[in-house]
């Protein structure tokens, strides 16, 4: 678990648009800049190899560039030298990312990412915010429901904050005030998807769940084939569009969520090859999400909760009799989440998952129900200048889960020193199992600047 961002100092830079300001006005009040600086060794328990060695870098500058707006750009230098996370050379020839969203890489150890590029200004009531962005839906902890909007990079597989492991895309938004309700449009023309660990990396995934194993009767000592998947290339067509609601009403927050969007995962579809042999013929498929999220506090205690239905979700079939090694079936889940907030220095926090799909044929590799409970428990210590926290992830079904446990202190104000474990458990087919042997300590620091 990542400790928020501390920001040291705010340094005044340079302007860009000079003499667009008042006469009074210094171009050092135009442009600021600021950043962090993140160190993280992690060490597989098992064997004591060095799972990663990340030096990142993440300067910020925010422009006033009146009347147009304000400006934010955030980037990301990162240099691993373990390269055991995404070994070698990316091979970025068939990449999920679009070409505008893409990380540029410098040999084996270090890439370079534009995080976030956009502009904000109001026009009248309307909030627009304009360029490479997070849309953050949702109320859920370690696991999502709605916060859907935006791919992954599972390249630590789900251990990062959301914020960091999200792929922000190149997305029009606007806020529009209707009564007492927020109305925010979302266009998304970035096709971008989740991008998952090669086959040598850390975290590359082989629960069935996910990567199918063809049956050995329809292999027969024949070749398997896996081909590029085909990817969404029609603009307006192929976007992503999406519209969410809120309101204050009771004492309760309330949302209505609608996203027209493409499964960030390609569908494995396979086919028999003549004379024994599997061919892969991955593609991503649309669906329809339709959901909400609600919260509210009583005291001490928060109770909040989100739900959605997806139209058209596609899950694997590792039955020999199956056309396509797919099945296609609608997808209820939901969360529910008790929060305790003891005076301000002690978190305990409840969830429950579940994922509801229809009529799952016999060799489907999930449950109709699938059932993931979560606990956090956090503390503060030493007039807040030390946090211990504690996450547990539990798989009902396949009896597998994640504990990370963390530790921070705050050496300076803008210095923060962390220790913590990310322990993997279960069995080896599960989401969690999978990853039984990446078991790992970390020690970082975090200096702002």
């Amino acid at each position: 678990m990542q400790p928020s961002k501390v920001i040291g100092g705010v340094v005044s830079a340079a302007t860009l648009l000079p003499g667009a300001a008042g006469a009074q006005e210094s171009w050092t009040d135009r442009l600021d800049w600021r950043g962090i600086v993140d160190i993280e060794l992690a060490i597989e328990t098992d064997d004591r190899d060095l799972q990663k060695w990340d030096f990142v870098v993440e300067p910020e500058i925010t422009a006033d560039l009146a009347p147009l707006g304000d400006l934010t750009v955030i980037g990301r230098v990162r240099l691993d030298p373990a390269d055991e996370l995404e070994p070698g050379q990316r091979d970025t020839s068939n990449d999920v990312r679009s070409p505008a969203s893409r990380r540029l890489f410098a040999g084996d150890a270090a890439d370079l990412e534009l995080r976030e590029f956009f502009l904000d200004r109001y026009v009248d009531d309307v909030f627009l915010r304009l360029g490479k962005q997070q849309i953050v839906w949702g109320e859920a902890d370690g696991l999502r429901v709605l916060d859907i909007v935006n791919p992954f990079d599972f390249r630590e597989f789900i251990l990062p904050e959301f914020e960091d492991y999200r792929i922000p895309l190149w997305t029009a938004q606007a806020e529009v005030p209707i009564g007492p309700t927020i109305a925010q449009f979302v266009w998304i023309p970035d096709r971008t998807y989740d991008d998952v660990p090669e086959a040598d990396g850390t975290f590359a995934f082989t629960s069935p769940r996910v990567v199918p194993r063809p049956p050995d009767i329809l292999v027969g000592g024949g070749p398997v084939i896996v081909e590029a998947p085909d990817r969404p290339d029609t603009v307006i067509i192929d976007d992503d569009y999406g519209i969410r609601l809120t309101a204050f009403v009771g004492g309760w927050d309330l949302s209505a969520n609608y996203l027209y969007h493409f499964q960030d995962q390609p569908i494995p579809f396979r086919h028999a090859l003549p004379g024994g042999g599997v061919r892969f013929t991955p593609r991503y498929e649309r669906t329809h999400t339709i959901g909400g999220t609600f919260t509210n506090a009583f005291g001490d205690f928060t109770i909040r909760g989100e739900a959605a239905y997806s139209t058209d979700r596609f899950f694997i079939d590792n039955d020999a009799a199956s056309a396509d090694g797919v099945f296609e079936t609608g997808e209820f889940g939901y969360v529910l989440g008790l929060d305790y907030q003891h005076d301000a220095d002690l978190l305990i926090s409840g969830q429950v998952f579940q994922s509801i799909i229809e009529d799952p044929p016999l060799g489907a590799t999930r449950d109709q129900v699938d059932t993931n409970l979560t606990l956090l428990v956090e503390q503060e210590f030493l007039n807040d200048t030390v946090t211990a926290s504690g996450l547990l992830i539990q798989n009902v079904n396949d009896g597998d889960g994640l504990f990370q446990a963390a530790v921070e202190y705050q050496w300076r104000s803008n210095v923060i020193l962390r220790a913590g474990a990310d322990i993997f458990y279960g069995d080896e087919d599960g989401l969690n199992g999978q990853f039984d042997d990446a078991d790992r300590i970390t020690l970082g620091v975090e200096i702002g600047f």
